[in-house]
């Protein structure tokens, strides 16, 4: 699996310099405006993934839709974007469902759905 994916790392590689595709960089906004965050400000775990999520719609699905639009392969300007993804809005401490099936919520009370 991890050769798999480091293979099809270095095959994209190749294909980005073939196409001139850049990197994807976003830019960091203060929350709520369109302002540039300033050098050596940080934000708040919760305020840089809404940042994130910000740049996913506004800047990744948009070079994304750009790559398509120079006829570029479908495969390899979606796996840019899907490499984005995993960088950036990837759970930092790896949460994983055993076996795939996830555990069924806990209750504390009955509720009576009947009138």
């Amino acid at each position: 699996m991890i050769v798999k994916s480091l293979f099809l790392l270095v095959l994209a590689n190749l294909f980005n310099q073939t196409y001139n595709l850049e990197q994807i960089q976003c830019p960091r906004w203060l929350p709520g405006t369109d302002r540039l965050l300033p050098q050596g400000v940080t934000l708040s775990p919760g305020l840089e993934l809404q940042n994130r999520v910000r740049c996913y719609c506004e800047v990744v699905k948009v070079k994304e839709a750009q790559c398509l639009a120079l006829h570029v392969p479908a495969g390899i300007c979606k796996s840019r974007t899907r490499s984005w993804v995993e960088d950036n809005l990837r759970l930092e401490n790896g949460y994983q469902l055993a076996n795939g099936v996830a555990p069924p919520p806990g209750r504390d009370r009955m509720i009576s759905v009947e009138p």
